[in-house]
């Protein structure tokens, strides 16, 4: 029995030094992965938490690999990782950019200057100006509709009272924030 079919096989009945062992072995593997998927998101610094999320992935892959299937673990648990890594930058993306989203529009509609004293003019302006161009660009994808439920929820209302503010059912409001999403995804693409 070769010695990384026998530590996924230990792996599967909790012995953590056969673990500790595939992890050894899959290194190479996960820092190729790791450093991909960093490459992929530059502005965001998440590639420590990619390789714990590789890590899992690895875990996870050992837990639910069968041989009977036919395809070597290896192959098994690089699709795994994968496929995790994947998701785990598309949802930090995401909430990336809810927050980028969610700062621009508290900057750019709130009607008081920073309080921050510290931030030079040239900062203020740039700022500015990005948020003009983001707001212009979020309303120029949006319907009127879509915009002003965006707004509503964009300032912390929940659909119930974003539907009561504008007279229409929940359903609609949920439908509308699902379009919101999807259109904001396609716009920052």
């Amino acid at each position: 029995m070769d010695t990384t079919r026998e530590d996924v096989l230990r792996t599967k009945y909790g012995d953590n030094e056969a673990f500790t062992r595939l992890l050894d072995a899959y290194t190479p593997m996960i820092s190729s992965l790791v450093s991909e998927f960093s490459r992929s998101c530059p502005t965001l610094d998440i590639s420590d938490d990619l390789k714990q999320e590789a890590s899992i992935a690895l875990y996870f892959a050992a837990l639910s690999y069968k041989e009977e299937t036919g395809v070597s673990f290896g192959l098994y648990a690089k699709i795994c990782t994968k496929n995790r890594l994947k998701s785990y930058v598309k949802k930090s993306v995401m909430r990336s950019l809810s927050q980028l989203i969610s700062d621009c529009i508290d900057d750019c509609f709130d009607d008081e200057p920073a309080a921050d004293e510290s931030q030079q003019p040239l900062n203020l302006i740039i700022s500015e100006e990005n948020c003009d161009a983001l707001k212009k660009r979020i309303r120029a994808k949006l319907t009127d509709y879509e915009y002003r439920v965006f707004i509503l929820y964009a300032e912390g209302e929940t659909p119930v009272n974003i539907s009561k503010a504008l007279d229409k059912n929940v359903k609609s409001v949920y439908n509308t924030l699902q379009r919101v999403r999807n259109k904001l995804k396609n716009l920052f693409k």
